[in-house]
This record gives C-alpha cells, sequence and structure tokens, in this order.
C-alpha cells in the first residue's frame, strides 16, 4: 500500500521536480558515475534523467529505469540514446550478467525491501561489475533537507504524514551492511558534500513540489501548523545567507559501492 501510494505521490510531483529538488540531488552524480566503470550502465529510479543524461555524455551506454510512467517518458526525451523501461525493484526485466555497472541515486529508502533491491542489482550486473548507491546523510549533515525536519520539529506538528520515516536510516554502517549481505565484496562508503545554492522562498516551494516523503509531512497538517511550520523554515534557512534573497545550504549523502 505504501508503495503505491508513494509512485502515486512521484508521478504527481514529475512535472515540478527536475528544476527543483532535482537539482540538488544531481549534486552527487558525478561522484556516482566515477565510481561505477564500465561501458554498459543501468540506472534505477532514473527520474527525470539527469543522471542517465550525465552518464550519456561521457559516451556510457545507458539503460534507465523508473517505476513511474511519467518519469520514464521524461527521461526518454531527456535522454535520446538511452534504452528506457518501465521498471521497480526488486523485479527487473533483464538477464544475470548484463550490466559492468548499476546505480541508483537516492532510491534505496524509497523501495519496501532494500535488502531485496540490491540483491537484484548484483544479479544484474556481470562478475567484477559495480554497484553504486546513494542516500541522504543524517539531517545535522545535510541542512539541505533538515531545515525541513528542524521546522517541523519547532512546530510541533506530527513528524510523519502519510508515509512515515524513511525505512533506511542513514548511517555509513548500515549502508555498508546492505551491500555486504548481498554479497557484494570490497563496499566502501563515502561521505559526499556540495552546497545548494536557491532563493529561500523557492526552496520551499522546490521541496513541496519535488518531494513525496516530505511533502506529505507537511500537507498533512492543518493551515495553523503549516504556517507554523514555515515561519520555523524561514529562521532556520536564514542561518545559511549569502545575499539578500538567496541561501547557500549545506548538502550531504553518503555513497556506498561495491563489487560483484
Amino acid at each position: 500500500m505504501l508503495d503505491e501510494l508513494e509512485r502515486a505521490g512521484w508521478a504527481r510531483q514529475s512535472a515540478t521536480y527536475d528544476d527543483g529538488f532535482g537539482a540538488l540531488a544531481a549534486g552527487v552524480h558525478g561522484a556516482m558515475l566515477a565510481a561505477a566503470a564500465g561501458h554498459r550502465l543501468l540506472e534505477v529510479g532514473c527520474g527525470t534523467g539527469r543522471l542517465a543524461a550525465a552518464a550519456a555524455e561521457r559516451g556510457t551506454q545507458v539503460t534507465a529505469t523508473d517505476v513511474v510512467h511519467d518519469m520514464v517518458a521524461r527521461t526518454a526525451v531527456a535522454v535520446p540514446g538511452a534504452a528506457v523501461v518501465r521498471a521497480a525493484l526488486p523485479h527487473l526485466p533483464f538477464a544475470d550478467g548484463t550490466f559492468d555497472a548499476a546505480v541508483g541515486a537516492f532510491v534505496v529508502n524509497h523501495v519496501a525491501d532494500p535488502p531485496a533491491a540490491v540483491c537484484e542489482l548484483r544479479r544484474v550486473v556481470r562478475p567484477g561489475g559495480r554497484v553504486v548507491l546513494s542516500c541522504w546523510d543524517t539531517d545535522e549533515r545535510n541542512p539541505a533537507l533538515g531545515v525541513f525536519s528542524e521546522a517541523i520539529a519547532h512546530a510541533g506538528a506530527d513528524d510523519f504524514g502519510l508515509l512515515g520515516a524513511s525505512p533506511l536510516r542513514a548511517t555509513p554502517e548500515g549502508f555498508a551492511a546492505l551491500l555486504r549481505d548481498a554479497g557484494l565484496r570490497d563496499v566502501r562508503v563515502d561521505h559526499v558534500t556540495w552546497t545548494h545554492h536557491v532563493p529561500r522562498d523557492q526552496w520551499w516551494r522546490d521541496v513541496l513540489g519535488g518531494t513525496v516523503r516530505t511533502a506529505s509531512r507537511i500537507d498533512a497538517q492543518d493551515d495553523a501548523t503549516t504556517a507554523r511550520i514555515r515561519a520555523a523554515y524561514d529562521r532556520a534557512v536564514a542561518a545559511h545567507p549569502t545575499s539578500r534573497d538567496l541561501v547557500a545550504l549545506p548538502a550531504a549523502a553518503l555513497l556506498a559501492s561495491g563489487t560483484r
């Protein structure tokens, strides 16, 4: 049931994701592609195609998948040279060992069964191939998203909303164990950091229009509580100014990689 709700949420956000929240998520793409050696690349959870496009520009043969029809359609337009397929983890329509590498940017924390998802990614890469995944770091290390959790807490709001908290906690040890338990070797987890520059009002709209879980936490509130959250958000982002309107929000992710 939660999978269906989340998929419906991403379908609603497909038109507003790329220019807003997608720009933040793209901060980890370069590091992911550097960790995923090989010519035949699978991307799962391709969204609007930013990572697939970056890989194609490097001359990589890209296959991209997403469970949301609108995301698949957008990626097919954005990356005309890629093979784009509608598919959902942990059941991918590819033979064993098809790819040199498989990547998933901020996907593993959105699937119902992360261990099964990683096992499936291991299956579709060749022996010696790479699996590379990212998830958001803790709110303390990742203020770009942490300002929203902070604002919700300060407003005294229900902290979960419709979909509840992410099923995967962002710890290096837990992330590494997820890959090792799937049978991957030479596993490592790195911290990746960058800065997201955005107008403070725009970032509020970007997150509400480009996420599912965070947006659901705010959308679930009454008007008075939402107003308190917004006021707390304004105070939180004011701690990261660069100019009158822009804020420079530190962003952080965990990058896990392993070899089949």
